[in-house]
């Protein structure tokens, strides 16, 4: 009988970010192949630190932990599966149907920006303005860090809000079970299909000192989960670092033929002909356009088709107001996801450059055209005023 690997995994108390229940979760699956020895400490600070020390074999992170921690001579080993890194609403009613002027809570600014696109009646505030705005502020302050989402809640429950904005990690952390509803990218529901999570959540990473053989603990880790995240960290880095806190970007891989049937359902002609002419091309087939994935499927010779699965891009930015957004979007094949990053990076960057430039009177008149096409125009998008400029609330 082959002797199991042992594995000292370095770890937290929860951290609200939903690494510490994954670790568990995947340690309990894999005890097959490995003996695994779990050690918490008192922050992932101390664990990194033990770490680079030459105690333990691996430390279980997030990825925003990775950005911003000293993690000098450590290297990502594998990432686990990706949670769903859609953020939530808590509240008894959905968005669409909260009453209006709600109060609703959020700390995260990309996200009060988007839920103002979806309902600008509502009353979005952070939660020191809502302590602040109920007289408890002192209050709010003196309670720890882990305690003050449940003192939202609390407040919600007491009927002081409608609702609040928190990360699927933050949600499992409270003490109650309150209901929560998506504010995701449901493909099916065209009025809640843009609130594109900030980017890098949730990823798990095992991390361990630079040369640990990582093919050791290859099997536990998912490879689309590690491009989704390279990617990711990627096209945040090469945007300005002063619109990170307002920028959403989200990579998945996804399957051929469910990206195929919710184009299709969903009248989206652009990428329904995308995907079928890149394939039919590839697979030097010649025909009309058929109506249904299946149908398509069906009719066509499989031999050298490209329906393997895609990798899917999304990037957005929105105004102050929500009434403005900049947004790119692509879909290509894994082989070619740096080049696909590349151009939709390169899209946003110029849709971004367009929107923020204003606009000086043209000299040419155009005939047929009204006078005020020539006029001189501020820019469309203001991604830092608080107010909505007079061309955006046109």
């Amino acid at each position: 009988m082959t002797e199991k690997v042992r594995l000292e995994v370095l770890t937290t108390a929860s951290r609200r970010d939903g690494v510490r229940l994954q670790i568990e979760r995947t340690i309990e699956q894999n005890r097959k192949e490995f003996d695994f020895k779990l050690v918490q400490l008192p922050h992932i600070e101390s664990a990194i630190e033990t770490l680079q020390k030459g105690t333990g074999d691996l430390v279980a992170m997030s990825a925003l932990d990775w950005r911003n921690l000293d993690v000098e001579g450590l290297s990502i080993v594998g990432i686990l599966p990706r949670r769903e890194p859609t953020w939530v609403l808590v509240s008894g009613d959905k968005p669409e149907y909260l009453c209006s002027q709600a109060l609703v809570v959020c700390d995260n600014e990309l996200l009060r920006r988007q839920m103002r696109r979806l309902r600008n009646d509502l009353i979005l505030l952070t939660s020191e303005q809502f302590a602040d705005r109920i007289g408890k502020l002192d209050a709010y302050l003196n309670l720890d860090e882990e305690d003050r989402i449940h003192w939202i809640e609390e407040c919600r429950q007491d009927q002081l809000l409608e609702g609040f904005i928190v990360s699927r990690g933050e949600h499992s952390a409270l003490k109650f079970k309150s209901r929560r509803h998506t504010l995701g990218l449901q493909r099916e529901n065209p009025e809640r299909t843009h609130f594109i999570p900030p980017p890098l959540y949730g990823f798990t990473l095992l991390v361990s000192r630079t040369g640990f053989p990582s093919a050791i603990v290859l099997p536990m880790f998912d490879p689309s989960a590690y491009l989704a995240h390279r990617i990711e960290g990627a096209l945040l880095d090469s945007l300005p670092e002063e619109i990170h806190p307002i920028v959403g970007i989200f990579v998945e891989q996804r399957k051929f033929k469910t990206i195929l049937n919710e184009a299709q359902r969903s009248n989206d002609d652009f990428t329904n002909d995308s995907l079928l002419d890149s394939t039919l091309t590839q697979g030097k087939v010649s025909g009309k356009r058929l109506i249904g994935a299946e149908k398509w499927a069906r009719s066509v010779p499989k031999k050298g088709l490209s329906t393997s699965p895609r990798l899917e891009i999304k990037i957005e930015t929105l105004n102050f107001s929500g009434t403005v957004t900049a947004s790119a979007e692509r879909i290509c094949e894994l082989e070619e996801s740096h080049m696909g990053m590349v151009n939709v990076l390169k899209e946003f960057s110029i849709l971004l450059e367009n929107m923020q430039t204003e606009h000086e009177e043209m000299v040419r008149k155009y005939p047929g055209l009204p006078e005020e096409y020539s006029l001189a125009r501020p820019a469309l998008l203001n991604l830092h005023s608080l107010q909505a400029s007079s061309s955006e609330e046109e």
